[in-house]
């Protein structure tokens, strides 16, 4: 018997990603009819399978580059030692908040985010109507099986009972078609990495890994400068920040079977590190995909005036007071002027042209540190400078 349930649903094609030296190209869909956005430019593949025919033809009429980031942006690592920060914040503050996901997503990554976005939509309408067919087939099957293991009324109103043993049929039937459909709506996703790229990005993640052990990693949400002479401050700066938490995990709008760098974000959305690519998760619904050659990574020490309990890991570097003179010396027209240490943060900051800014501060700064090494030398393994070709 032929069940319709559903009228229609997108079997959407497949993906594969490939990172090499010369930068990240994706294909979509499969043989006979696949389509290749990489760094040499978009192209349609057509083959007729078994006969070894095939045909290439080239799609972008403007020879531009599509492959993996901008031209010309090289990744950063540059430490350096900021002014002392306090973790206190009032008055005019600058935001540290990305653009808006339309804005980040890269031009190059605008074909994966859009099917990455229809299976998204399409499973979760699909997963709605699979928990309503279950509970539709749980309530069918306690009725028939209610009389079934009777012995009266499935024998004085027969009717009645093969009407409920259909309906537990029918109910199993609609809820198996809905599965096999929600199976075939995911998004197969499949990473290739040459071994030039999959050590340094393996190894990068190894370092992520270990940061993400930090006591304390706080996502930095304002910033805003400080009158040192009229607030009788040490700092130069003050920032406000929030705590996160950083894991190995996974995202559900890609099904792929490693874990990657979770980045946790209070003031906007949570980043996710991928070969060749960052996705930036704003939302269930509202994401971007950004090239990761087009991010660049800062990392500085932070001399940090800490008013909180200060984590075992870090460095104390000094003292300072709650109300200083500018020689440094305690303001004794405080009454109940007290001393803060001063102590030694790292920072990251993750920027790029179309609008990233996400800044977090860790209480190992030699964690941060490595961390940061480890990016640049990922970003490095597919730059043009390391036999790359754009």
């Amino acid at each position: 018997m032929s069940w319709r349930f559903r009228k229609s649903f997108k079997v959407l094609p497949g993906v594969k990603l490939n990172l090499t030296s010369r930068g990240l190209s994706a294909t979509f869909g499969a043989s006979p009819f696949s389509v290749n956005v990489g760094p040499r430019g978009v192209y349609s593949n057509v083959s007729i399978p078994g006969t070894g025919i095939s045909s290439r033809q080239r799609l972008d009429a403007s020879g531009q580059s599509h492959g993996v980031g901008a031209p010309g942006v090289a990744p950063a690592y540059a430490p350096s030692e900021a002014p002392v920060t306090p973790v206190a914040a009032s008055s005019t503050t600058t935001e540290m908040r990305s653009s808006s996901t339309e804005l980040l997503n890269s031009q190059n990554m605008e074909e994966l985010r859009r099917l990455l976005n229809e299976a998204y939509n399409e499973r979760s309408t699909l997963t709605s109507e699979v928990e309503s067919a279950e509970r539709e087939a749980n309530f069918a099957r306690k009725r028939y099986t209610s009389w079934e293991s009777g012995f009266l009324f499935k024998r004085i109103f027969k009717n009645a009972f093969a009407v409920r043993k259909q309906a537990v049929e029918t109910a199993d039937a609609k809820l198996e078609e809905l599965r096999e459909q929600l199976r075939l709506t995911s998004l197969a996703t499949q990473i290739e990495i040459d071994r030039s790229q999959a050590e340094p990005y393996y190894r990068m993640r190894d370092e992520f890994a270990a940061l993400s052990e930090c006591k304390k990693i706080w996502d930095t949400l304002e910033r805003r400068a400080i009158n040192r002479a009229a607030e009788r401050s040490a700092a130069s700066e003050a920032i406000t920040r929030e705590p996160v938490s950083f894991a190995l995990s996974s995202c559900d709008l890609i099904q792929w079977e490693q874990k990657i760098p979770h980045l946790a974000n209070r003031n906007g959305g949570d980043l996710y590190l991928y070969p060749g690519f960052v996705l930036y998760r704003a939302s269930r619904q509202a994401f971007a995909l950004i090239d990761a050659e087009e991010i660049k990574l800062d990392f500085r020490t932070v001399r940090f005036i800490e008013e909180e309990s200060v984590p075992s890991e870090t460095q104390v570097v000094g003292q300072t007071w709650a109300k200083v003179n500018k020689d440094g010396s305690p303001d004794r027209r405080f009454r109940d002027n007290y001393q803060i240490p001063v102590v030694l943060y790292g920072t990251l900051t993750f920027r790029s042209s179309s609008g990233l800014q996400e800044e977090y501060q860790f209480s190992s700064a030699t964690l941060a540190e490595r961390f940061a090494k480890a990016w640049a030398a990922f970003q490095n393994s597919y730059s043009p400078s390391n036999g790359g070709s754009k």
